[in-house]
């Protein structure tokens, strides 16, 4: 039976860790209850650990059963990428473990372990290998003095945006008081100083009318009730000619929200009076849409 060696620390809380796809890139920190100790479980030549810490007290559906088994059962055990080791902590990316778990096992991913992973299988995550695909092209083209990203979730996406372009000001935004918690710890432990993050709604912005010079939404607005509210309320707060650019699933029998075509996203936003491109990509669209002068 292990022993407890240190707990977490993080704003993760049950809600937050119900998106585990999406939480695998956020920061915690771990605790050691010795002091000094971080140089016997962390050393510089792996970059990589598996981690056994507390379960997670929710159940995932049927079609995620591979996360419960690996993180809602007796125990939790996660692969964790080192970010920053200090005498007693240490800072990693993908323990999927609640702030204030305990951690009863650090232990490095070797080459042993690396050497057979092309080589196994895995459930197919169809909504990852879009992001995966698409991301990467339409990110380092995102520009503009003022950047608001909508539905920010763990805001990856805005420190990217951020990162890319060190002299503007990235907001990202979401309704989930322990996302944005979480997305601002992330941002402060990797030294992000200019992307700013707040709680707030889509139907209801917390920005003043013509301050952004362009917005974002990834894979976001198809998970909302009132898609033409929120395009209105992104519409009102961007300049004139200001620019929204949006990533949207097309993958049959995606189970959140609206399955819409390509051209009936197009025409969604045409409504709302943006002047809009259209660009299929393998189970997604991209759209690139110009608020129209008044």
């Amino acid at each position: 039976m292990f022993e407890e060696i240190g707990s977490v620390r993080s704003e993760a809380d049950a809600e937050a860790l119900g998106l585990l796809a999406l939480f695998r890139d956020s920061i915690s920190e771990i605790r050691l209850n010795e002091p000094e100790s971080a140089s016997t479980y962390f050393n510089p030549k792996y970059s990589h650990y598996i981690v056994v810490h507390t379960p997670l007290s929710i159940r995932y559906p049927e079609k995620r059963e591979e996360w419960n088994l690996r993180f809602s059962r007796d125990v939790g055990v996660s692969l964790v990428e080192l970010v920053q080791a200090e005498e007693s902590s240490a800072y990693v990316k993908g323990l999927m473990a609640v702030n204030g778990s305990k951690v009863y096992a650090i232990l490095p991913y070797t080459s042993i372990d690396a050497g057979k992973a092309e080589l196994a299988k895995f459930p197919e995550d169809r909504m990852g290998k879009v992001r995966a695909g698409i991301l990467p092209e339409v990110l380092p083209g995102i520009r503009g003095e003022t950047v608001l990203d909508v539905g920010c979730g763990f805001g990856g996406i805005a420190m990217e945006i951020a990162r890319n372009n060190p002299g503007s000001k990235v907001y990202g935004i979401d309704i989930h008081d322990s996302m944005i918690a979480q997305a601002q710890m992330d941002a402060n432990v990797q030294g992000v100083p200019n992307v700013e993050l707040r709680t707030g709604s889509a139907y209801a912005l917390p920005f003043e009318t013509g301050s952004i010079e362009t917005a974002t939404c990834f894979f976001m607005l198809h998970h909302l009730e009132d898609i033409r509210h929120a395009l209105s309320e992104i519409k009102r707060v961007l300049k004139a000619g200001g620019e929204l650019i949006t990533v949207e699933p097309l993958i049959q029998h995606h189970d959140h929200g609206p399955m819409l075509s390509a051209e009936s996203w197009k025409e969604l936003f045409e409504e709302a009076g943006f002047e809009t491109e259209m660009e299929s990509k393998p189970g997604a669209v991209v759209l690139r849409a110009l608020k129209r002068d008044l």
